[in-house]
């Protein structure tokens, strides 16, 4: 197959990006050096993602949603935080954002995999697994890629998917200087003494955030995202699961009781970045190829499915209008949608960070305070969950809310 688009890296982002071209008429290759995904089975994954209204509608369209395996989702309809020494808490439910649900979290490795079923079944994609790239360059008319096996593709445009050691980016000479939070993060699946009554929880403790986000079965199982500097993950990480256990019920409060870890433990530096520019003439990046932020708020997954729509958006639009859907004023329009509000995301999350992190008597006091007051203002919460929902901001058409969203699986929802 000839290639129109080439886009390397198949995880989420790239998978997206793929399955949205699917119906544009354009030739798109995928190139992912990982194997076939797989459907996932038993126990809960370890990376798991928090998805928003905007993405749920974005990858329904897309076709994607529609094969995620529903005894695998936990939607979930109320969001807490609170400090971590229980003083200052804020709770938000959907019904304050006139939603049925805040999100929905699911295991990364179950959406790829819905992504690869479904672009597996359109003509115009061709996706590609256990590929491996040995070189990106430039030529008069778009990419040319040169594989291990010693072949060549050659693409029109060229979209970096591969994450935050983008080859992609590199390739292009696109700067992306890389922030280092001073964290690293651990994750485990948990089984928990109280049910989690799809509840997303989050506490900042003086070492740092600690998230409980609800999982699939039968409500007594979550995933774990602790944030904390090195020294002290690496110790935590050490512990046999006895401690482990003790340590993490008397962190979060006992705010589900007692917690026991149901998984083995992993953890990996925090780093944020962004790079000085999205597009380069014939190329474009999108997700963590293009930005990184810090994982307390689960927002990294739904930036990249936006820049993965807008993109799409943009090309069809192009295709519409009789352009060229490579032209730089394409994929500069792109990036002017996107790159500032992924700067502003970035910025906010790492701002809010700084607020929790200070530990001050009068800072707490202030903060805490703050957080009992904002509990009892009905508008500015409801705009806040209409926020974490993904309704605002300049939104692709195919990511805007339509109709009613009580149950993502249903026929009522998808015909709405």
């Amino acid at each position: 197959m000839e290639t129109d688009v080439l886009i390397i890296g198949g995880g989420m982002a790239g998978g997206a990006m793929a399955a949205l071209l699917a119906d544009t008429g354009l030739r798109v290759r995928v190139f992912d050096g990982a194997p076939e995904p797989a459907a996932a089975e038993g126990e809960p994954g370890l990376r798991v993602s928090a998805l928003n209204e905007a993405s749920h509608w974005l990858l329904r369209s897309a076709g994607a949603w529609q094969r995620l395996p529903e005894e695998r989702v936990c939607a979930y309809t109320d969001m807490a935080v609170r400090d971590g020494d229980g003083t200052g808490e804020v709770d938000f439910q959907a019904g304050e954002a006139g939603a049925d649900q805040l999100g929905w979290i699911l295991e990364n490795a179950a959406l790829v995999c819905a992504l690869y079923e479904t672009c597996r079944e359109r003509d115009a994609v061709h996706w590609e697994t256990g590929v491996r790239v040995t070189a990106l360059v430039r030529e008069e008319q778009g990419w040319r890629a040169e594989l291990a096996d010693g072949s060549t593709r050659h693409a029109r445009l060229l979209i970096g998917a591969d994450g935050a050691h983008s080859r992609v980016r590199d390739a292009a000479g696109i700067p992306a200087p890389v922030r280092d939070s001073g964290h690293y993060a651990l994750v485990a699946t948990l089984n928990t003494e109280r049910a989690h009554g799809r509840c997303a929880r989050q506490a900042f403790l003086d070492s740092g955030p600690v998230a409980l986000l609800p999982l699939f079965g039968d409500g007594h199982q979550c995933s774990l995202v602790w944030s904390a500097p090195p020294d002290e993950i690496e110790r935590l990480a050490a512990l046999d699961d006895a401690a482990f256990a003790r340590e993490l019920t008397t962190a979060t409060g006992a705010w589900l009781g007692e917690l026991q870890p149901a998984s083995a433990r992993a953890h990996f530096p925090v780093r944020e970045l962004h790079a000085s520019d999205y597009s380069r003439p014939g190329l474009a990046l999108i997700g963590d190829a293009a930005h990184v932020v810090h994982p307390l708020a689960g927002q990294g997954i739904n930036l990249g499915l936006l820049d993965a729509g807008v993109l799409a958006e943009e090309i069809e639009r192009a295709l519409n209008r009789g352009f060229a859907f490579d032209h730089e004023s394409v994929l500069r329009r792109y990036q002017r949608r996107r790159r500032g509000h992924n700067a502003f995301m970035q910025n906010a999350l790492r701002g809010f960070q700084f607020v929790f992190e200070q530990r001050a008597p009068a800072a707490r006091w202030v903060r805490n305070t703050g957080m009992r007051g904002l509990n009892q203002l009905a508008p500015v919460k409801g705009a806040l969950a209409r926020q974490a929902l993904g309704r605002d901001g300049d939104l692709p058409a195919r990511a805007r809310p339509r109709g009613a969203t009580r149950n993502a699986h249903s026929d009522d929802a998808e015909g709405a």
